[in-house]
Formats: structure tokens, C-alpha cells, sequence
């Protein structure tokens, strides 16, 4: 995703016509002198600096600041109003801006004493990165070599480092502890960067590092807390635990056990509807009561509800999510989580934390994201960075392979079948293929064993069967060993000749692949091996005919256009890679071995076993690897996973733990019983518990497709006039039907309207016009699921799984439409009544028995999916 380059321009401050409270403008502030239209900057005085750009519009921001405090803005202007809370709750909105207030003064003092020394590198990263996107080959090397400086002059500034923080976004959390001891008081804020206390009693600390903010993560307000810190034990009680939400440097929300308060757009601060704290706890009439026949779940003149828009995700992360962060740096920590439980949230901030407590070992460069599809790359291009982490690579499967492969230059056409048979993908996927590839190279060893006792001797024989390493690292082990296993000269020719073409034929990995399509015989012993029954006889000659056409390619000169089933499939890339791996004992690229110091592997229910293994293979001797995914959101059928445990025995790692994520957060409680009614026997376990309660799930049954969208045109349209800052997503089931929808809400004018068909989200507010493969990972305030009709899901696995995943893709609210025979999936409930999973007032009461969430985090990347504000 590019970001927007900032632009600004220095804007003189308005000059009031009454000089106010204060008194008469007898003097200019320092720095700026009178002009025609108000304060106008003075020339500067030192030479020009590469000062970045949001510090040039920092220091504006604390310019404008000192003319509220001068009096040349009105106090109005200044502050919102506080009118509607009670008294203890406008002191906690005081207090929240007097300390905001104070870290400006404190920002605003560290400007003017160096202003050459801040400088936001993380931002040059980005533009750097940018422009050698778009830069000619010959500008190519230099940019790199500016990008490396900036790096490392980032890296060097290190723990304890004085980066300064971002005044538009400073902190999210505020702590007063008191010390057992001592009985000291001292207030704590939680943020992204480390801004040591100069005496004024104020510090940030860096949630990544600092030890003392383990204490936001784990304990409430109130809570005593004991804890272990560099051998000493620090006792006391955590006076006030707050989340604030500050964006463009104004306090827009806080987030408290006394409430939630949020300031409206017109200036006035409210007490927010709801929770941004997600709670299963009620009582009699605490449900809210929605309009079905109204799309949005607030108005213009509604109080702001809490869960709407809730603060960034480091903030809200709970207890569980922080102890998997926060897991030691070597071993493999495997999350399993539903729709919106914060795994993708966790491996990212897992990325961030071992980033900041090794930035040698886990430099950027040396770690890599893996993701389900395109639109997540580009959504979390963006997140990383936001952390405090750039560079990290993030790719697709199918990106990583096809980009390791040109790299490798293997004389193999670029191309790829786009008309593989279904039993062909499921084969090559197959674990068996595993066990084929195992099997080829055991051959080959087996084979140059023989030819050595032959040829050489048997001691020769003897040495390389010894040998337990890759068959490159053998033969060239074996060449230093020459004058002990071949005594004459006539051997040791002999064993020259032997390991030079063993060396050949091991890196020839083309060759091999050949051998494993090619040979019919293979094939069928394969099968009957390790896939008895899985496939039938017709899909057997099937995959022999098919693959057996990859012949062709012996023969094809370079660059010849070659027909479809002669072209490599998608599914060869891992086979290719996984033979070099057995064979040379890794990928080597430019003679370098790749690997990476940390892995993440995030939908991993959708890959198959030989890709996992490949991936596994490709960390370094720490195997530092986080894998997340969810089964039920399977939405790849052809890859042979049916749980974790068989997934980790094919893929090596059979004694790997599986780490629950139990509560999810993203999506409303019948929203969540919807999408498991929906799974039917394919969920597994108990239901997750479920933070927040919402609007009932809605149907809408119609006669023919045109008054389905005379419906929804209406909605949407009121939707977009109330809310213009929401995002809908409008979910088919193939992207025909998204065309025939989008075409006709085009007509019907409804506003802010886009159809995405290939990944392409814009990440803004608005309503897409997708398919269900489209948005996987994703997350929108409001869904429609159209056309939920027997024809587009039936009563199969692969239906349920893929109307769960577009269910789950709604935060508040959800609404299905269907023109013709409701689909077998859907509720009775739900069909005969139009609403499903409406709470009775007596269901509320009871509520209050059940357990309470006692934090709040973001879901998924699952989170990586909030539109609006990326």
C-alpha cells in the first residue's frame, strides 16, 4: 500500500478580533512576529536541516498549541466541552487532558533545545522504500545504500533511546501506581517509544520493553499487582488503568471501568453507548433494541457508542495475546483462534517485540510474513511499520515461490498451467508427495552407494551411507576423505568421476521433478503407498495423463510458447523447492543459504503440509516461528488439512503445542452463533466466548433480484448519509454475482460505491462490492451476504466453510438477502421470522452470571482488516 506523502504549509495563526481573557497581544510569541493576516513564522536562522516532514508539522502542532495557551484561540476552540458527564466523570476527562497538556509542554521543550536531532527515520524508511519501487535500475543501488544507513542509525539508537514520540499519537495507555514500599505515586504512560522522566514526574514507556508495562497488560485497575523486575520483586496496587485514544494530537476517547468517554463531533464529550471494554455481563433491559429495517447501528444524533470505532490494537491487547507475544524468542508457538480472536494481531506484535529485544538477530530483513491473499499484504505493508518495525518481508505463498524461483533461474518456462485438474492440485498437495520426494533422494543416495563400493571400494561406500547430511554436503565431505577410501589412483579417478556428476545430478532438481510427473509407474506406487483409497481409479490415470505431459518441457527451447497441461502447475514451485532443500541442504540464492531469523505463517489451515515443511525449513537454527490459523476458516479444499495435529506430524513437528485464543473480540454475539449454526458439525469445542452483544442477525427474502437491490440501494444510501465513515462489505458468492449487484447499485446511485474483484481494497470508508474468496482475513463494520440461496450454498463442507468465513467478516452488524430457495445452511429461526439471535430481557439477566472479558483487544488481521483507519 503506498502511503501518502505529508504535505503541509506553514499556516499563520488567526488573530482573534477581541484579544480575550488574557490580555492585548502585547508581544509575539517566540518564533513568530506579526503579519497582515495574523502570526506569521520567523526566517530561520540556522541552516536548512533534513529534518523529516512530521516533524516540521510537529513543531506547527506545538506552535498552535502555545497559541491556545496565549489566549490567540479561543477556550472554546481549545477544549471541548464537558457538559454532559457527572462530576467524577468530567475529572477524569480533566485529568486525561492536563496530562496530554503536560507531554506537549515536555515535547514542545525538547524541540527547541535540539531540533536537529529528531528526525522520524521510520518515515524516510518508508519513502525510501517507496521510491525504490519506482526508481530506474540505475538509481536502484544507491537508494539501498540510504536505506541501510537509515536503518542502522535506527538501530543504533536502541533500548533506552531518546526517538521522540509522535506528538499527533504520543501514548494509548495511562497507569498510576503506587509503590508498596514507598507509597509512591507516579503516573506511567504506555506507548510506542521510550521517553525517559526529565523530573516533571511524566514518562512513556515502550510496551515492547520496558518491564513495568507487562502491568497495563495484566492487571485491572484496582488490582495489586507483584511482579519480578531484574531480580527485584515490586509490589503495589494499580491506582488507575485508562486506554486513550489520541489521533492527530487531540484526546478523542478514553476507556476506563467508570466508562467510556468519547468526544463527538461537535466538540462535546459523551458518555459512550456500550463498552469499548467488550463484556459478557447485562441485566433486564440492558439489550439494546435495533431496527431491522435499518442497515448501521447509530445516527448522527445518537450518543457514540464505545464498540464503534475502537482504539488501535496494541492498546486493547488482553492477558492471554500478551503471554504469546511475549514468548521466549526460539521455539514454535502455534495459535488457533476463531474469526476475530487477535491471531493475526498477536503474530504481529510477536514481530514487533522480538524486533525490539534483538533488533540484531531479528533485524527486518531477516524476518518474513506469509498471508492468505493480497489485499492482507498490502494491509499489513502498512500495520508493521505503525509498530515500529519496516522492511519486514510480507508475501503470499504463491508470491514467495514464484520470487524464489526466478531468483534461482531454473530452466523452467515462467508460465503456469491455469487449467490443472482438480485431482492433479489435490495430488501434488497430498502428504504422500512428502514420503515421494523422501523416497526420490534415498534412491539417488542408494544409487551412488552402490556405484562407490562398486568403482571405488567399500570403505568409499561405508563413508558416504555414514554420512547423515544433505547428498551435496556428503559428496563434497567425501572428497576431503579421498587418499583414506581410495588407496590407488585408478580409485580415486574413479571417485573424482563418481562425485562429480552425484554433485550434478543433486542440484539438477529439474531433473528429479521430471522423474516424479513423468514416471507412470512412480506415480501409481506413490499412491497406493501413502494415499490408499483417497484417490479413485479414474483420478489415478487422470494424474498419470496429466502429468505425464510435462515431458514436453524436456525438449522446448527457451522462450517457446508451450500449451497449458505441458506448463509447470503452481503446486510444482514447492515440489522444486523442497528437493533442493533435501538434496542441497537449503535454498541457496547467489551462494547464500536463505533462511529467515523469524517466520510467520498466518492461515496456515490453508496450506498444505509440504508448504509448511518448506517454509519450517527455511528458519534459521533458532527456528523462531509463530503459525496461525483457524479451522473452521478453511477456505483451500484440495490441501488435505483436517486438523493441527495430523498438519504438525506431516509437517515435522509433531510434538508442537497448540495455543488457544478463546474469546473472540471482532464480531457481536449473534453474529458468532449465526457462523457456528452455520459450520453445523465442522465446529469443534465449545463456542468461543464472545465479547459483545449486538443487533440480531436480519433476513430479507424477495421475489427476484431487482427489488433485493431496490432494498438495499435504500439502505445503503441512508447508511452512507448517517455514517459516512463506515465500511460495508456487500459478500457473493462468485464474483458474477458481485458484477450483476454492483452494476445496478451503480444505476441506483448509491455513493462510495466499489467493486473489487482482485484483492484491490482501498482500505477507506465506503462500500465494496466482493466475492467470498475476496475477503478473507478482512474485517468491515457492516456485511450483507447476497443471494444465500440453496443454489450458492449448499449442504456440503466446502458451503459452510465459506459462509462462515463472509458471516465473520462483520463487526456490528449483519444482514443476509436472498432473491429464491433459502440456502439449507441458514437458521429456520432465521428464515421464518427475519431476525436470529435476538436476546430476550430475561436472556440479558441471566447474562450477568456469565464470565466477564476482563480486557479488550483487537481481532484479527482479523484485525488487519479495519478499514476506515488503517
Amino acid at each position: 500500500m503506498r502511503l501518502p506523502h505529508l504535505r503541509h504549509a506553514a499556516r499563520p495563526c488567526p488573530v482573534p478580533a477581541d484579544p480575550g481573557p488574557r490580555g492585548p497581544r502585547s508581544a509575539p510569541p517566540p518564533g513568530l512576529s506579526p503579519g497582515p493576516r495574523g502570526w506569521a513564522h520567523d526566517a530561520p536562522t540556522r541552516p536548512k536541516t533534513r529534518t523529516s516532514q512530521r516533524w516540521r508539522c510537529a513543531r506547527l502542532f506545538i506552535v498552535a498549541r502555545r497559541c491556545y495557551s496565549m489566549g490567540l484561540m479561543s477556550a472554546s476552540d481549545a477544549r471541548p466541552t464537558r457538559e454532559d458527564l457527572a462530576d467524577e466523570e468530567r475529572a477524569i476527562v480533566r485529568e486525561e487532558e492536563d496530562t496530554l497538556a503536560r507531554l506537549e509542554r515536555r515535547l514542545a521543550a525538547d524541540l527547541e533545545q535540539e531540533p536537529d536531532r529528531i528526525e522520524d527515520l521510520d518515515a524516510q524508511m518508508i519513502e525510501l522504500r517507496d521510491a525504490i519501487a519506482e526508481a530506474k535500475e540505475e538509481d536502484v543501488a544507491s537508494l539501498i545504500d540510504q536505506m541501510h544507513q537509515v536503518a542502522a542509525l535506527r538501530n543504533k539508537r536502541g533500548k533506552g533511546r531518546s526517538i521522540p514520540l509522535d506528538p499527533k499519537n504520543p501514548y494509548f495507555g495511562h497507569m498510576r501506581l503506587e509503590d508498596a514500599s514507598t507509597g509512591r505515586v507516579r503516573d506511567v504512560l504506555i506507548g510506542r517509544h521510550t521517553l525517559l522522566d526529565d523530573g516533571s514526574g511524566l514518562s512513556v514507556v515502550d510496551w515492547r520493553n520496558a518491564p513495568v508495562s507487562r502491568l497495563y497488560y495484566r492487571y485491572e485497575e484496582g488490582d495489586e499487582y507483584e511482579e519480578e523486575f531484574d531480580d527485584r520483586t515490586l509490589e503495589g496496587t494499580v491506582l488507575v488503568r485508562r486506554a486513550v485514544a489520541i489521533h492527530e494530537g487531540e484526546l478523542r476517547r478514553i476507556s476506563c471501568p467508570q466508562g467510556t468517554f468519547a468526544r463527538t463531533r461537535g466538540g462535546t464529550w459523551r458518555k459512550a453507548v456500550g463498552s469499548a471494554r467488550p463484556t459478557l455481563a447485562g441485566g433486564a433491559g440492558a439489550a439494546l433494541r435495533y431496527d431491522r429495517n435499518r442497515l448501521g447501528i447509530g445516527g448522527e444524533d445518537d450518543a457514540p457508542r464505545a464498540d464503534k470505532h475502537l482504539q488501535e490494537i496494541t492498546a486493547l491487547i488482553d492477558p492471554r495475546q500478551f503471554e504469546l507475544i511475549t514468548q521466549p524468542e526460539s521455539g514454535i508457538v502455534l495459535i488457533q483462534g476463531g474469526a476475530g480472536s487477535g491471531k493475526t494481531t498477536v503474530a504481529l506484535h510477536r514481530v514487533a517485540y522480538l524486533a525490539y529485544q534483538d533488533p540484531r538477530r531479528f533485524a527486518p530483513h531477516k524476518m518474513m510474513v506469509v498471508v492468505f491473499n493480497d489485499a492482507l499484504v498490502e494491509y499489513i505493508k502498512y500495520v508493521l511499520p505503525s509498530l515500529g518495525v519496516d522492511g519486514v518481508k510480507v508475501t503470499t505463498y504463491r508470491r514467495w515461490t514464484a520470487d524464489v524461483l526466478r531468483r534461482l533461474r531454473l530452466p523452467l518456462p515462467k508460465a503456469r498451467s491455469e487449467q490443472t485438474p482438480e485431482a492433479v492440485a489435490r495430488f501434488k498437495k497430498h502428504p504422500a508427495m512428502i514420503r515421494a520426494i523422501e523416497a526420490l533422494v534415498d534412491e539417488k543416495c542408494e544409487s551412488v552407494a552402490e556405484e562407490l563400493a562398486e568403482r571405488v571400494g567399500e570403505a568409499a561406500a561405508q563413508a558416504w551411507r555414514a554420512d547423515a547430511r544433505p547428498p551435496v554436503a556428503r559428496v563434497r565431505a567425501l572428497r576431503t576423505l579421498a587418499h583414506k577410501v581410495a588407496t590407488s589412483a585408478p580409485a580415486r579417478t574413479n571417485l573424482d568421476s563418481i562425485l562429480s556428476e552425484a554433485e550434478r545430478t543433486f542440484l539438477d532438481v529439474v531433473e528429479d521433478y521430471l522423474e516424479l510427473n513423468t514416471n507412470p509407474e512412480r506415480i501409481r506406487r506413490t499412491i497406493a503407498s501413502w494415499a490408499p483409497g483417497d484417490f479413485s481409479d479414474r483420478e489415478v490415470e487422470q494424474i498419470v495423463s496429466w502429468c505425464a505431459r510435462k515431458a514436453d518441457l524436456l525438449d522446448a527451447e527457451e522462450g517457446a510458447d508451450l500449451p497449458d497441461p505441458a506448463l509447470p502447475d503452481e503446486e510444482d514451485d514447492v515440489i522444486l523447492l523442497r528437493l533442493l532443500q533435501l538434496q542441497a541442504g537449503g535454498i541457496f540464492v547467489g551462494g547464500r543459504r536463505l533462511e529467515y531469523e523469524h517466520l510467520v505463517i498466518d492461515e496456515a489451515q490453508d496450506l498444505c503440509a509440504l508448504e509448511v515443511r518448506v517454509l519450517l525449513d527455511c528458519a534459521s537454527a533458532g527456528k523462531s516461528i509463530t503459525i496461525a490459523g483457524d479451522r473452521a476458516q478453511k477456505m483451500i479444499f484440495d490441501n488435505s488439512f483436517t486438523d493441527w495435529p495430523e498438519l504438525l506430524e506431516q509437517a515435522g513437528l509433531p510434538h508442537t503445542e497448540i495455543e488457544p485464543l478463546e474469546i473472540t473480540y471482532r464480531s457481536t454475539r449473534p453474529i458468532m452463533e449465526f457462523s457456528r449454526h452455520v459450520l453445523g458439525g465442522l465446529a469443534s469445542g465449545e463456542p468461543a466466548i464472545v465479547a459483545r452483544d449486538g443487533a440480531p442477525v436480519a433476513y430479507f427474502g424477495f421475489g427476484d433480484t431487482g427489488e433485493c437491490v431496490a432494498h438495499l440501494a435504500e439502505a445503503l444510501r441512508d447508511l452512507m448519509q448517517r455514517e459516512p465513515n463506515a465500511s460495508v462489505a456487500l459478500i457473493a458468492r462468485y464474483p458474477q454475482q458481485a458484477d450483476v449487484y454492483y452494476q445496478a447499485l451503480r444505476l441506483a446511485e448509491v455513493p462510495k460505491l466499489r467493486r473489487v474483484a482482485h484483492q484491490d481494497f482501498k482500505f477507506t470508508p465506503g462500500i465494496d462490492v466482493t466475492d467470498v474468496r475476496q475477503v478473507k482475513g478482512l474485517e468491515f463494520d457492516y456485511v450483507v451476504l447476497l443471494d444465500v440461496s440453496a443454489h450458492n450454498y449448499p449442504d456440503n463442507d466446502q458451503a459452510r466453510h465459506l459462509l462462515h468465513i463472509a458471516a465473520t467478516r462483520a463487526a456490528h452488524q449483519l444482514w443476509v438477502l436472498n432473491a429464491g430457495p433459502p440456502s439449507p445452511l441458514l437458521p429456520v429461526e432465521l428464515v421464518e421470522t427475519g431476525l436470529f439471535g435476538e436476546m430476550a430481557e430475561e436472556e440479558a439477566a441471566d447474562a450477568i452470571e456469565g464470565p466477564d472479558v476482563e480486557h479488550a483487544a483487537a481481532g484479527g488481521a482479523d484485525t488487519a482488516g479495519r478499514r476506515a483507519s488503517p
